[in-house]
């Protein structure tokens, strides 16, 4: 056996730590990542990241953490040497941001790393500690006057792994890359401060003030931030937190969505998914948008395993599921009870802080036959509406920042600050008073006053004056009876003497057999007649005075239509989608008092009474306030 050859060698060191760095650093970001995180695991306040080259040619992360010895600094070089863990059974108790000990050995493995730091403990007259590293080696280690916390440079990066530096992008994309996250982790720690500079020049910087509010405007940017509402949902063990966006601020990517787990930002599927039917459960998304979210999952750090890759954006839950839940209920309700898919008609700010009055509209309202009345939730109010022609709703305007600041703050449920994140917008002007769209709460008052155009139903709250799209309130009124079965209950069928005989194509046939028992659901006694042929015996009552066979053509048309350009079966909830709207009262239809108010009744019973099923909105709202400024008051 000795005098055999072993093919299998143990590599050295500086080899194993480049195969570690492949799996850690990819690119200039993943530097700054480790560093980061190092800097926030030593309990820093404030975080600076200096570039050059957008990190191609330094990085530079600066903080004012604990700081660390001379020693500590040549420990931390090595391979696995870590302070975040002791033992194995600790993996699974992770409260720290980094706990491999792989970063600092590995980046300094293909790069020029020089450490500088002091500890916070160490006595006043004591130098701190400097160590430069090249390729891997400690070539040089010296006493340097500097203050606490730590400094460390990243130079030359990939200078001696030719193949990884050709695999880098542009600067501007590496930029980018950075760019993003440190933004992150000025989500996840609004209570430090976070500043990026590239060539001198900042590029991002946020204030720590400790609010998660201050922070997402400084990441989205003011605009953005006044379409966001708070989220709050806490189960124990497990608490969803955070902020997702209004309707009005989807994008076409996910670029906008930052999910975080224990702070520490991850990419999971379930996660994703529980975001989306969450949204979609209260609000109808096309297209494949995605709703710009801040998500903060807190959970016992025992029932999820961050240990899952090297780079730690992955996670496994061991209780899946109750996240899922978790995530779901947090983003409905926030959108559904926190008045989230109500926009509001505000007052349009020039730069002298004066309002810009709005065009007056000339048609006069049609005022009802009785004296207004406060509407009940009831589900038993019913009522059949005249024919006439569909028209979309009106288009609110921009509100001004001014009052949208305070309005994030009640929601929020936090008071005013003096150095908020919207001060800025409109130094001179004054900060009126803001009331908040109306709730679930404050829509058990509201009163119908007339209808204007024979298209809306104005009525009013105690905080604000609200218009209702009289066509989608019914659609969505109709679309949750269906949905829920009630078909029966609430929707009066009117038997036809002479059934009502469809000859319809192959395809068209084809999709209708499909879908019949959805059809059916609706109230439409649709049966099987031979080859092609279908019998319509029946259809809901309040159609019955318009074309019944019309309308069932419209809604086979349009079930047969979606199914074309979607190349497979229409889903079953859209064909309750499309009944729902084809029987709903019409833009241009009169409506008695009794009619509305039953309409607003049965809309509050729903729910969701903000958006329709197709995902426009139902009410839009003016504050009192708002309609004041507009009169001088």
């Amino acid at each position: 056996m000795d005098d055999l050859t072993s093919n299998i060698r143990i590599l050295d060191d500086n080899t194993a730590n480049q195969i570690a760095a492949g799996e850690v650093v990819e690119r200039p970001a993943s530097v700054v990542k480790e560093l980061v995180e190092n800097a926030i695991d030593s309990g820093a306040h404030a975080i600076s990241v200096e570039l050059e080259d957008a990190g191609k040619a330094l990085i530079r992360v600066t903080d004012d953490g604990i700081g660390m010895s001379q020693a500590d600094i040549v420990i931390a070089l090595q391979r696995h040497a870590t302070s975040k863990i002791r033992t194995a059974g600790d993996l699974f108790a992770i409260r720290t941001m980094g706990f491999r000990g792989e970063a600092l050995p590995s980046i300094a493995s293909v790069a020029d790393v020089t450490i500088v730091s002091r500890p916070q403990s160490a006595p006043l007259d004591e130098p701190g500690a400097s160590v430069h590293v090249a390729g891997g080696s400690v070539d040089e280690v010296a006493q340097v006057g500097v203050r606490s916390g730590t400094s460390i440079t990243v130079e030359n990066l990939f200078y001696n792994v030719p193949a990884r530096l050709k695999f880098l992008k542009s600067n501007s994309t590496e930029l980018s890359h950075i760019t993003e996250m440190v933004q992150r982790f000025a989500l996840a720690q609004p209570e430090i401060a976070f500043s990026l500079v590239n060539m001198g020049h900042e590029i991002f910087a946020s204030r720590g003030s400790g609010s998660l509010l201050d922070a997402c405007v400084q990441v989205y940017g003011r605009d953005q931030a006044r379409n966001l509402v708070p989220m709050d949902l806490d189960r124990g063990e497990l608490r969803v937190a955070g902020f997702v966006a209004t309707p009005v601020a989807l994008r076409p990517t996910r670029t906008g969505q930052h999910t975080f787990v224990n702070r520490r930002f991850v990419r999971d599927r379930a996660v994703m998914r529980a975001i989306d039917e969450g949204y979609s459960s209260v609000q109808t998304i096309h297209g494949g948008k995605h709703p710009p979210i801040v998500l903060m999952i807190d959970i016992d750090p025992a029932l999820v395993d961050v240990n899952v890759s090297p780079t730690k954006t992955e996670v496994r839950f061991t209780r899946d599921r109750d996240v899922f839940s978790a995530v779901y209920h947090a983003i409905a309700d926030a959108l559904v009870q926190r008045g989230g898919l109500v926009p509001s008609i505000e007052t349009r700010w020039t730069t002298g802080g004066q309002t810009t009055p709005e065009p007056a509209q000339p048609e006069l309202m049609a005022f009802p036959s009785h004296p207004p009345a406060t509407v009940q939730r009831t589900s038993s109010d019913t009522w059949s509406p005249g024919p006439s022609s569909y028209e979309r709703p009106l288009r609110p305007s921009p509100g001004d920042p001014a009052a949208f600041r305070q309005e994030v703050q009640e929601r929020a449920g936090i008071a005013p600050a003096i150095d908020d994140p919207f001060a800025s917008e409109i130094p001179n002007a004054p900060d009126p008073p803001r009331e908040s769209v109306p709730h679930r709460s404050e829509l058990t008052s509201l009163r119908v006053l007339a209808q204007t155009r024979n298209m809306y139903i104005v009525a009013q709250t105690e905080k604000s004056l609200c218009i209702i799209d009289q066509h989608i309130a019914h659609e969505r009124v109709l679309y949750e009876q269906l949905l829920k079965g009630h078909a029966a209950q609430s929707l009066a069928l009117q038997h036809l003497i002479i059934p009502i005989t469809l000859e319809l194509g192959k395809r068209e046939a084809m999709v209708i057999n499909g879908r019949l028992d959805e059809i059916r659901k609706a109230g439409f006694d649709l049966e099987p007649f031979g080859g092609d042929s279908f019998l319509v015996r029946s259809v809901p009552a309040q159609i019955a005075n318009k074309n019944p066979e019309k309308v069932v053509r419209e809604i086979i048309d349009e079930i047969v239509e979606k199914s074309a350009s979607r190349k497979l079966l229409v889903p079953a909830e859209e064909v309750l989608i499309t009944a729902s709207c084809k029987m709903a009262v019409k833009a241009g239809d009169p409506m008695t008092f009794d009619e509305m108010h039953a309409l607003v009744a049965a809309l509050l019973a729903c729910d969701n009474p903000y958006t329709c099923p197709h995902g426009r909105p139902i009410i839009v709202e003016m504050s009192n306030d708002d309609l004041d400024r507009k009169f001088g008051r």
